[in-house]
């Protein structure tokens, strides 16, 4: 639903349309301010459990903190002990979430009203590799799979150019179908 203030911010979709014009503008203008960092802190809880907290985030030339700290859990089902979702589901979940903010905000860019984003992500993995079993085996997804419902004012063909630029404009689409350099040191 569009609504008009008094100060004339558009929201659609839940998205200030105003602020998301004005944020391109700004990082067009001062490209510095482009250069995000986000943190997650995990800490291990016992077997192959862990928990993450995220909380502190730098960008748009400052340091921030989010409104509250988020905590989320992880384990493996087979070996862990029922803490919460393995670190490849949250994957999986990471993708899905990045690729429906696009979606909205793209359908918000672009005037049109949506009133539903629905995505099923199945990742297919083959534990050998992670497991050291087969070194010929990748560790990682095999094949990550994303059906995506969208129902909104547009026409079929415009629902559907919304998730192409939902995928196109998706960080988490290009961490996983792209390489991204990533060191892990011991501190």
């Amino acid at each position: 639903m569009s609504t008009t203030t008094a100060t004339t911010t558009t929201v659609r979709n839940g998205v200030p349309v105003d602020k998301l014009f004005g944020t391109i503008c700004k990082v067009t203008e001062q490209p510095e301010l482009a250069a995000f960092r986000f943190t997650a802190r995990n800490r291990w809880v016992e077997g192959t459990a862990s928990r993450s907290t995220i909380h502190e985030w730098a960008g748009a030339g400052g340091e921030h903190l989010h409104v509250e700290q988020f905590s989320m859990s992880a384990d493996h089902p087979t070996l862990g002990h029922g803490h919460g979702p393995t670190p490849q589901e949250y994957v999986l979940h990471a993708l899905a979430a990045c690729v429906t903010a696009g979606i909205a905000t793209t359908a918000a860019a672009r005037k049109i009203e949506l009133t539903s984003i629905e995505s099923t992500v199945r990742g297919e993995i083959d534990v050998r590799g992670a497991l050291g079993i087969d070194p010929e085996v990748r560790n990682g997804y095999q094949r990550v799979v994303m059906d995506v419902s969208v129902e909104g004012d547009a026409s079929p063909s415009d629902l559907e150019a919304l998730v192409e630029s939902g995928q196109a404009r998706s960080a988490v689409y290009d961490m996983l179908s792209a390489t991204t350099p990533v060191e892990v040191r011991t501190v």
